[in-house]
């Protein structure tokens, strides 16, 4: 789960199973401990040891069994900023786009049903000593062809898809979320591994919530128990509008993308300690980072559709 600097940093080191310590770290320095548990989807545990940070999903779903995560302080991560937009292929508003050149559709979802699709979860727990979140089933919907997020005084809401595990690939989000001066929960579009290891991580859309004016890129890319060599990518932009966020994941560069565009100069994996190169799913969530809740229930996050290309 990765964050970045224009509002602090936090970071989350994670312990992965019952003996493989994990770090995970998030913007403004905080510390969190993520429990997911096998039920009818992900359990979360989240403890805060100093400021507000927000947690990251398990590794699968129930079938996959339990682990617990814990975080700490990362060392100082280097950080890129955005650059103008360059040429890019088009994406389309409606629908998504289909197989383009260098990229293979394998899997997308518009969300038409009245439920869930196959092979998603929605997020499930009670943050332990972390009175500003909990994610919550209750606060996952599926209608009017969007996946809703909610928020409420009690809980937010997010979801895995674990449908098509891959290492390489290229991702694409159509989503927006809603306009909330005076509150602070973050939407966040990443890529998490498969299987309990961590780092890597790739978060290619992570804002603070209030006016959704800017968000953050962030890779983590280990090794496994190393979370000390972060990559950020902050971008300037209007969240609470209809956008397409995206992530090109090759064996050489990862490349953020905004409607089709680069954000930011590519990351090389040049000079980095390690690489993402394991199978990874994707995950969407909401996470409160303050004491202040919502006073009725609201939709923090709308996603119109997702896909999911291999390299071809």
């Amino acid at each position: 789960m990765g964050l970045h600097r224009y509002a602090g940093h936090r970071r989350i080191h994670v312990l992965v199973g019952a003996i493989v310590a994990v770090l995970l770290v998030a913007a403004i320095t905080g510390v969190v401990v993520l429990r997911h548990a096998a039920s009818s989807g992900f359990t979360a545990d989240v403890a805060r040891r100093t400021n507000p940070t927000r947690s990251a999903p398990g590794s699968g779903l129930s079938a996959l069994g339990s682990f617990q995560l814990s975080s700490a302080s990362p060392t100082a991560a280097p950080s890129r900023s955005a650059q103008p937009r360059r040429s890019g292929p088009a994406v389309p508003a409606t629908s998504p786009p289909g197989s383009m050149p260098g990229w293979k559709l394998v899997y997308s979802q518009d969300f038409n049903g009245s439920g869930l699709p196959a092979d998603w979860g929605a997020y499930s727990g009670q943050p332990g000593g972390d009175p500003n979140g909990r994610w919550s089933p209750a606060n996952v919907s599926v209608s009017g062809g969007a996946l809703r997020l909610l928020a409420t005084a009690s809980a937010t809401g997010g979801v895995m898809f674990s449908g098509n595990p891959q290492t390489y690939g290229m991702y694409l989000v159509r989503m927006k979320g809603d306009y909330e001066p005076g509150l602070q929960i973050s939407d966040i579009a990443l890529l998490w591994p498969q299987k309990s290891v961590w780092p890597p991580e790739i978060d290619f859309f992570e804002d603070t919530g209030g006016t959704r004016s800017a968000y953050a890129a962030t890779v983590h890319p280990g090794p496994n128990g190393d979370n000390s060599h972060q990559v950020h990518v902050s971008v300037s932009s209007n969240a609470t509008q209809w956008h397409t966020y995206g992530v090109q994941w090759t064996p050489s560069s990862i490349t953020f993308t905004i409607d089709g565009h680069p954000a930011g100069a590519p990351v090389s994996n040049s000079g980095l300690p390690a690489w993402p190169n394991i199978p990874m799913n994707l995950a969407l969530q909401s996470q409160n980072l303050s004491g202040a809740q919502p006073s009725q229930s609201i939709e923090t996050m709308t996603v119109d559709w997702v896909a999911e290309y291999a390299m071809s």
